[in-house]
């Protein structure tokens, strides 16, 4: 296929590569001859155009240039050599050249090997060689920047961008500030840039998703930011974010924008018609469509200083200036719209500057795609392909360094691993998802971890990671959607989670949690976005890190000031994970914090601490760590602060020798066995302030001699909730059959007191650390922590109606209003008749259907469990859950989990009866082995497990263990006379067993005791 270049515009100076003798300009595109060629025609592969010279790079890399070289621009070693002839530039490089570029007087080119050169005025400092000279009549090597992939140059100013994504400018810049040498955008190091762009005073810059940042002299709108005022620093132009710009261009004071469906965008100066709006407008300060080529798909733009072109199926479209013949079109008039050029086809690449223009048209028709017109090299990003072939193929070297030039600056990072599709792109309504492949940034991490190698990569990585954290610290790099990537693609790397040591936290762990909490409002509230919206397994990743940071500390004894960056991120975690479930809540629980931290303590000090002002931290400051064993604990140290703080108040109050016949230090409750619920309702009727619910409880029998050292506690309660919870007597609770559980009974029974008293009594246990074997379900703690029931919470305590309603969700036949022939209505008992009531407004006559189906569902569960007929069951768990919420710290109850509240509540069952063998200890002369011992624990081991539980009721008080097992409780094996039954002291969890050797005879008398457990009685 043959290639020709064709030319026009300005000539006067010889910038076309003609000598013209009857005119300075050519009107009308004409082949250029004297260039670099081959054997089909034109090689040229990119042109740059200064004011008076032009620059062209040629496929094998070589670069040419032709016009004035008043300043040495041509870089033949003089300033007086101008020429109309296309002549090489002698640059002694020994690589190839990959990009051009031309300002007003200077030139520039980048080389294969990373190196940029640089010749012509440098009166304004434009060639990057610092002050010495103004001129430099032959390419000299900008020495401060190495591996730079593009460069772009302005009026008198250059833009460059290096392999790891850094955008450098020097010269004259748009405020008159002048930089002899480059120095970094700051601003745009987390920003994936691609592609960069130099107008006469401002510049663009795009990202790897179609970010636009413009900044530089605006005084035509030229930014597109919305107003006329200059920008120093980049700034994104938000009008644009979603429409997936793939291509820029700038002329001196108006800038081009191409999307990836071939629309076109213009502002800036429209005083030629160089917008192609068609109206002249001096100033337009929003990028606007160019509605004469809506419908078109453009590929090609290029700008000149007061003109503009673009390419659609081949043919060229100019408009603007049109003084110099620059558009080409065989007139000198200017254009306000894009008017097509009939003489021309198959153009296939596009370059304006200056009042010039050139083309590259081709033999046959080109499909192109919107972009460049020359390719240009991009930084260095990781892809999952790139490094699946390198570790396949074992190349070590390659790999260090495509990883090395990722990890050392974060733009590259946040330009790596995106999908090749338009998924890279933000949608309409904005940055909905991150544009990242996480799937390919979790399968490279886990190669690079795998591979024979691992060991040097992550070494490798825990440097590189250390430094590019250390970059990003300023928070004002983090100032578009895709500068926040590295939050979602850096947890990935496996060392932040294997084996974390020291190093790791404070290296990485710690600065990638301060970067975090640097962020703007708004970057984390997209970040959270994302996170909710990605499968769980990433929001997941960067949890397990954090933890891991902090169990890391936790396991060396650090306090938890050290750890508080990571804390503070975790607590928003948390909160995010509360609204939107993403994760099980233990996953950010460190259950070694329970072994390495006294938690009771830590609150302790954290309560003391309050008025202080010091600033101290304490782990009970983060409770989402805690798990249910931690909260307990909080739980009942709280009780007893407030029980000590009841006491010392009577101490303190009533000194003397008559204090007694006043006030009395303890609750004590005189109660009779048959008479159990109404003595204890009397008294608590008869007191008179709640304060007195909160002193330390003691109960004591009537007519028995035991005295209250906990035991009778634990009876007391046992007994009394068990004759509350008989319905038949007291009609306050349902027991359904299938499950054995109760739940409110919702009848009209006018005691709402009652169960307000009965959540007094039941916080009273908490209060006083009793477990009581209550049968509610886990909806009751749901309830008391503001939490919605759901269908499985109805299944357990009716799984007969939980299965039927189940059955429903699953029908999918078509017949189902046939088959199940129901509406919005539910059956209640109200003790004196059935009820059918509505689950909402005119639900007698709303049928229920396929589609309506897990409306009704929910709202049965919701009247069934929550509300009841006429809102009884509503009034009676909201009395309920008032009293429970009286005694207790309704902050530290929120910190439970329901199943949590559960256990502390009601202990558990998780019997470990090898474990409960080895905490025995034995007094007197028995030991372990002594055949008393062995014949005690041969019989122990026939009992059936519900045998087993009646056991640990005899000896504990209850069946049921506390929330942390057996940990901590003491049991005490001593021997009796030989007659004797065994007896058990429930106060000191002290059993005594007869002093007998026949496991079968120990069998017999142990049954008889078990059974026999209630009433206390001095031994």
């Amino acid at each position: 296929m043959r290639q020709e270049l064709l030319a026009c515009g300005l000539a006067e100076d010889g910038q076309l590569g003609l000598r013209l003798s009857d005119s300075t300009y050519l009107a009308i595109p004409e082949h250029i001859v004297g260039g670099p060629s081959g054997a089909y025609g034109s090689t040229v592969k990119s042109v740059a155009c200064g004011e008076k010279h032009t620059l062209l790079l040629a496929e094998n890399g070589q670069v040419w240039c032709v016009g004035s070289n008043e300043y040495g621009q041509l870089g033949r070693g003089s300033q007086n050599s101008g020429s109309y002839t296309i002549y090489p530039v002698s640059i002694t490089v020994g690589a190839k050249a990959i990009q051009i570029a031309a300002g007003r007087y200077h030139s520039l080119a980048v080389f294969e090997d990373g190196r940029l050169y640089s010749w012509g005025s440098n009166e304004h400092g434009q060639l990057g060689l610092g002050s010495g000279s103004h001129i430099c009549a032959s390419p000299k090597r900008v020495a401060q920047l190495t591996e730079v992939v593009q460069v772009a140059a302005g009026q008198d100013q250059c833009i460059a961008l290096t392999e790891n994504g850094t955008v450098w400018v020097w010269g004259q810049q748009g405020d008159g500030l002048i930089y002899y040498s480059p120095v970094v955008i700051t601003s745009l190091q987390a920003a994936p840039i691609v592609r960069v762009c130099a107008g006469g005073r401002h510049y663009l810059a795009l990202t790897s998703s179609g970010t636009v940042f413009s900044w530089g002299a605006n005084d035509y709108g030229q930014l597109g930011l919305g107003d006329l005022k200059p920008h120093n620093k980049p700034e994104v132009i938000e009008s644009v974010v979603s429409m997936k710009v793939c291509e820029l261009a700038a002329g001196y004071s108006h800038s081009l924008l191409l999307t990836k469906d071939g629309t076109l965008f213009a502002f800036g100066s429209d005083s030629f018609g160089q917008l192609g709006l068609g109206r002249r407008t001096e100033r337009q300060s929003v990028p606007v469509a160019v509605t004469e080529l809506m419908g078109s798909s453009i590929v090609r733009i290029a700008c000149g200083r007061c003109h503009s072109a673009v390419v659609i199926d081949g043919k060229l479209y100019p408009f603007g200036l049109n003084t110099s013949g620059q558009l080409g079109n065989g007139s000198t008039t200017n254009k306000v719209t894009p008017c097509q050029t009939d003489s021309l086809r198959n153009v296939s690449k596009l370059f304006a500057g200056w009042d010039q223009m050139f083309l590259i048209r081709s033999s046959e028709d080109l499909s192109c795609v919107p972009g460049p017109s020359a390719p240009v090299q991009e930084p260095r990003f990781l892809s999952h392909q790139l490094i699946m072939e390198y570790i396949s193929k074992g190349e070590k070297v390659n790999l260090i360094g495509e990883l090395e030039s990722a990890f050392s600056s974060i733009s590259a990072l946040n330009g790596s691993f995106l999908y090749s599709d338009e998924r890279r792109f933000p949608a309409r309504e904005g940055y909905v998802h991150s544009g990242v492949d996480l799937d390919a940034v979790m399968e490279s991490f886990n190669a690079i971890a795998e591979s024979r190698d691992s060991s040097s990569y992550t070494e490798l990585l825990k440097q590189w990671m250390k430094e590019c954290m250390k970059t990003g610290e300023q928070s004002a790099i983090y100032n578009c959607a895709e500068s926040i990537r590295i939050f979602l693609i850096l947890p990935w790397l496996n060392f932040l989670t294997e084996n974390v040591k020291m190093d790791v936290v404070l290296d990485s762990i710690i600065p990638f949690a301060g970067l975090y909490l640097n962020l703007s409002d708004s970057y984390k509230m997209l970040l959270k976005k994302w996170w909710t919206k990605l499968p769980a397994r990433n929001f997941n990743r960067i949890v397990t890190v954090l933890i891991s940071g902090v169990r890391c500390m936790v396991l060396i004894n650090k306090t938890p000031d050290l750890c508080i960056k990571m804390l503070l991120v975790l607590e928003e975690l948390f909160e995010l994970n509360r609204a939107n479930k993403i994760l099980r809540y233990e996953s950010f629980y460190i259950t070694e914090l329970a072994d390495k931290v006294d938690i009771r303590i830590d609150y302790i000090n954290w309560i003391s601490s309050k008025n202080s002002g010091n600033g101290q931290v304490f782990w009970v400051q983060f409770p989402f760590l805690l798990n249910g064993v931690a909260k307990a604990d909080l739980i009942h140290v709280d009780c007893l602060i407030q029980q000590k703080i009841m006491v010392d108040q009577v101490n303190l109050i009533y000194q003397g020798p008559l204090r007694l016949y006043f006030r009395q230090p303890f609750a004590t409750i005189n109660v009779r066995r048959d008479h159990i619920v109404y003595d204890t309702m009397l008294w608590m009727s008869r007191q008179s302030e709640l304060n007195e619910f909160r002193k330390p409880l003691k109960i004591q029998f009537v007519g028995e001699e035991g005295e209250d050292a906990g035991g009778i506690k634990k009876e007391f309660f046992i007994l009394l909730f068990q004759q509350i919870l008989d319905f038949l007597s007291y009609g306050m609770f349902v027991e359904d059959t299938d499950s054995h559980l109760v739940w409110f009974s919702g009848y009209d029974i006018q005691e709402n007191m009652n169960f307000q008293l009965l959540g007094v009594l039941f916080g009273m246990a908490v209060y006083n650390d009793v477990l009581v074997p209550f049968p509610f379900p886990l909806a009751l703690y749901k309830m008391i922590l503001n939490q919605p029931t759901t269908l499985e919470d109805l299944t357990e305590l009716s799984p007969v109606e939980g299965r039927s309603l189940q059955q429903l969700l699953d029908y999918e036949g078509d017949d189902f209003e046939e088959v199940f022939c129901l509406n919005f209505t539910i059956t209640l008992n109200t003790l004196s008749s059935i009820a059918t009531v509505p689950l909402k407004t005119n639900g007698e006559n709303l049928t229920v259907t396929q589609d309506n189906k897990q409306e009704y569902v929910r709202l049965y569960v919701r009247y069934r469990l929550e509300i009841g007929a006429n809102s009884k069951i509503e009034e009676q768990v909201a009395a309920f859950r008032e009293g429970f919420g009286q005694l207790l710290n309704i902050r530290l109850l929120l910190l439970f989990q329901p199943n949590e509240l559960m256990e502390a509540v009601i202990g558990n069952e998780n019997y470990d009866w090898t474990e409960f063998r080895n905490c025995v200890t034995y007094k007197n002369e028995l030991n372990p082995q002594h055949p008393v011992v062995l014949a005690f624990w041969k019989a122990f081991f026939k009992l059936t497990l519900d045998e087993r539980k009646m056991f640990m009721r005899f000896l504990m008080g209850s069946p049921r263990l506390p929330v942390r097992g057996l940990e901590g409780i003491t049991i005490i094996i001593q021997p009796c006379a030989e007659h004797l039954l065994p007896v058990a002291h429930t106060c000191a969890n002290l059993l005594e067993i007869p002093k007998i050797t026949d496991a079968d005879e120990m069998y017999r008398r142990l049954l008889l005791s078990i059974q026999h457990t209630e009433g206390f009685t001095l031994v």
